[in-house]
């Protein structure tokens, strides 16, 4: 971290420090969150350019590479205004943003993976996905963590109904998949994933996040 502050302190004009340094923080960081961040992340932590600065931010648990760049921003801005920089503090509050998420993907899995189990090829289901209609179009989504609950709402949501034609896995054997044959649709206006499906068609579904009985 020292090296990572002490690199903008060398590397930028004096202007370019008192700049920054004058604004408030959270104004300052975010106003550089595309172009000094986006800089960090690639030359420092995509693909692990920079192993020891990576290294150290895991060492921390922090991942995310925009949380990276912003704990160098806010250490920077504290460290030219003389504040301590209260990493710790830092490192918590972006764990306490990623818990709910984690712990909600994890459900997430769980749920994807016993209905893998519970279902055969041959066998057939119903899907029910909520329809975004905020712009005006219909299109069946997934709601992403840590908000995934819904009611259904049939005039609004989606029903499909089909037959598995095949089941499989990417990568990672709780990233599970069915391929359905479709045989009917609620409503034939709704592309899913803004992806038009008729009768008839097969198509792939993550089960992460997908309601079926």
């Amino acid at each position: 971290m020292d090296e990572a502050v002490l690199y903008f302190q060398q590397q930028w004009t004096p202007a370019e420090l008192d700049n920054f340094k004058n604004k408030p923080e959270r104004d300052a960081v975010i106003e550089l969150h595309q172009g000094t961040g986006i800089w960090i992340r690639n030359n420092w932590v995509y693909s692990d350019r920079d192993t020891a600065l990576r290294n150290y931010f895991k060492a921390l648990g922090i991942y995310a590479p925009d949380d990276i760049s912003s704990i160098i921003l806010t250490s920077l801005h504290r460290t030219l205004n003389k504040k301590e920089i209260e990493l710790d503090k830092q490192v918590e509050t972006y764990k306490a943003y990623w818990q709910p998420i984690i712990d909600c993907n994890e459900k997430q899995k769980t749920r994807a993976v016993s209905n893998y189990n519970k279902f055969k090829v041959g066998d057939n289901i119903t899907i029910y996905m909520p329809v975004d209609t905020s712009e005006g179009n219909r299109n069946a989504v997934h709601y992403n963590c840590p908000t995934t609950e819904w009611a259904f709402n049939e005039r609004k949501d989606l029903i499909l109904k089909g037959t598995v034609t095949k089941k499989f896995f990417i990568n990672d054997t709780a990233n599970v998949f069915f391929t359905v044959r479709v045989t009917y649709l609620n409503r034939k206006d709704t592309p899913i994933l803004m992806e038009q499906v008729q009768t008839g068609n097969e198509r792939n579904f993550s089960l992460i996040g997908l309601t079926i009985e």
